[in-house]
């Protein structure tokens, strides 16, 4: 057990968890019923060639107040897209037009709970308190519905993943990990990002007001990824790229990559019994 484990940890690179967290995420049945579970995200790479080139960037914990604007205009200044996972409980009268500014550049907004709270040790109606919240405060803002949701520190078990479907929303973690809470330098953001990139790679950054590091790591990191062929795309662009392949090959990947069920399609559906890592 503890060999698989860290196998584990170093194949799906050093995100921060908890011991309860359930690692086969959801998956609805999006355009192709791609599978969205931690394991088969990580196995993307295997699935795309390397023709169309393609990565999605994401910031957790938003909106900052000082932050937020600058990551805002690099994206702009480069005519790059991103995804923001914001929380709830912080979109409020000083950050509400930083909100309307993300969602009128194009980017998009996904949901990241209301408070951050382990949602895992909450009762089934707290976290659909969260979430609804959430997506109220999200929609007051963009006057649109709520698609994407990530669980606080990647934590999610069965209660979690039944009230995410029942909001209509799709779970999604990441691929890349960009450890910016630690404090590194940029220098170290820009080579951990850089070398872990691959084509269909979903990127994770915070949007933190107490750390810089992001924001002076961001500009060379996207300047980087496009010399090197890259797209940046929001996470409905990603998943309709992701899906195009897959229905281009109207085949399953087995193995744990990406299931394409075409009789599927469309239907909500759920995961199969996790394994827990503990």
């Amino acid at each position: 057990m503890f060999i698989r484990i860290i196998a584990f940890l170093l194949l799906y690179s050093s995100a921060v968890f908890c011991s309860d967290c359930n690692f086969n995420l959801p998956y609805r049945g999006l355009s192709c019923d791609l599978d969205l579970s931690y394991r088969n995200l990580s196995n993307i790479k295997k699935l795309l060639n390397n023709k169309d080139k393609f990565v999605a960037l994401t910031f957790d914990d938003g909106p900052s107040y000082n932050r937020a604007g600058d990551i805002i205009n690099i994206l702009e200044s480069n005519k790059t897209k991103a995804t923001f996972f914001v929380l709830g409980e912080r979109i409020n009268k000083k950050t509400y037009e930083i909100v309307k500014k993300i969602h009128e550049a194009g980017h998009e907004l996904g949901n990241h709970s209301w408070s951050h709270r382990k949602l895992t040790s909450l009762s089934s109606e707290e976290q659909l308190q969260e979430l609804e919240k959430t997506n109220i405060a999200i929609k007051n803002v963009t006057e649109q519905s709520v698609k994407w949701f990530r669980p606080p520190y990647g934590c999610h078990n069965d209660n979690l993943i039944e009230n995410t479907n029942r909001l209509n929303m799709y779970s999604i973690l990441w691929t890349v990990d960009s450890l910016d809470w630690q404090g590194d330098k940029s220098e170290i953001l820009i080579e951990r990002i850089v070398s872990n990139a691959h084509n269909g790679a979903i990127i994770l950054f915070h949007d933190h007001d107490n750390k810089s590091n992001t924001v002076e790591a961001l500009p060379q990191i996207i300047e980087i990824l496009k010399k090197s062929g890259y797209e940046f795309v929001t996470l409905s662009e990603w998943e309709e790229r992701v899906c195009n392949v897959v229905k281009a090959r109207n085949v399953p990947i087995k193995g744990g990559g990406v299931h394409f069920k075409g009789i599927l399609c469309g239907q909500k559906t759920r995961s199969s019994t996790a394994e827990h890592l503990y």
